[in-house]
C-alpha cells in the first residue's frame, strides 16, 4: 500500500490543483479565518537522541489552514504542513498535501482560552532524492492569548515510510512533540 516510489511532476500538478480548488471553495463557506502554526521540536533542539541526532538539530514544522464555519463545540479545518529536519540520517522534508481536522473550542469542563484539535493528513516525505507516501496524525492543546494569537503544544503520529525496509511489511511509527504558535489571520481576501 505504501511503496517506496518516487512520485512525477504531473500527478504532484494535480495533487496541487485539487488543493487550490478545495482552498477557495473553502474560503467562501468559512469564518474568513486562516491560521499560520510555527513549531520547534523542543527534544531535538537540547539534547541526543537515540538515532544519533545531536541538540541544535533543526525540526521545524509549520501548518498552513482554513476553519469551516462555528459548530456547537467546535469548527473543522483543513489544510497543509511543511516539515523539515536536518537528521543524522540525512535530510528530512515532508509535505503534507491534505490535512483534515477537528478544533473543539466550547467544552464547558474546559476554559474559554483552552482548545484542542485532531487531524490526520497525508503527505509525502522527500529524502535522499525519493519521495516516500505516508499517513499522519496530530492533537493539539492550544491556549489562547487573543483572538489572533495561540501558544500551541502539538503531538504528531507518522508512519516513517522512509526509513521502512521494502522487504519488510512492519510499518514504521515515529511520534514527536512540537511547542510553537497559532497566528489566526482573518478577513483574508484571497480573490
Amino acid at each position: 500500500m505504501f511503496r517506496k516510489r518516487r512520485l512525477n511532476a504531473s500527478k504532484m500538478r494535480k495533487i496541487i490543483t485539487i488543493l487550490v480548488v478545495l482552498f477557495f471553495s473553502e474560503k467562501m463557506a468559512s469564518q474568513e479565518m486562516f491560521s499560520v502554526d510555527v513549531f520547534a521540536d523542543p527534544k531535538l533542539a537540547i539534547m541526543t537522541d537515540d538515532y544519533g541526532n545531536k541538540p541544535f538539530t533543526p525540526n521545524l514544522l509549520v501548518n498552513f489552514s482554513v476553519q469551516s464555519k462555528q459548530l456547537e463545540s467546535g469548527y473543522y479545518f483543513f489544510g497543509q504542513a511543511l516539515e523539515y529536519a536536518d537528521l543524522h540520517g540525512g535530510k528530512y522534508f515532508r509535505y503534507s498535501v491534505l490535512q483534515v481536522g477537528y478544533t473543539f473550542n466550547r467544552i464547558p469542563i474546559l476554559s474559554e482560552r483552552i482548545e484542542t484539535s485532531i487531524a490526520f493528513n497525508y503527505g509525502i516525505v522527500k529524502r535522499w532524492s525519493f519521495d516516500f507516501a505516508n499517513i499522519g496524525a496530530t492533537m493539539d492543546l492550544s491556549y489562547c492569548v487573543s483572538d489572533k494569537i495561540k501558544f500551541t503544544s502539538l503531538l504528531q503520529f507518522v508512519r516513517r515510510t522512509d526509513i521502512e525496509s521494502p522487504n519488510d511489511s512492519i510499518a514504521i511509527y515515529r511520534t514527536s512533540v512540537f511547542l510553537g504558535f497559532r497566528v489566526n489571520l482573518s478577513g483574508i481576501n484571497v480573490i
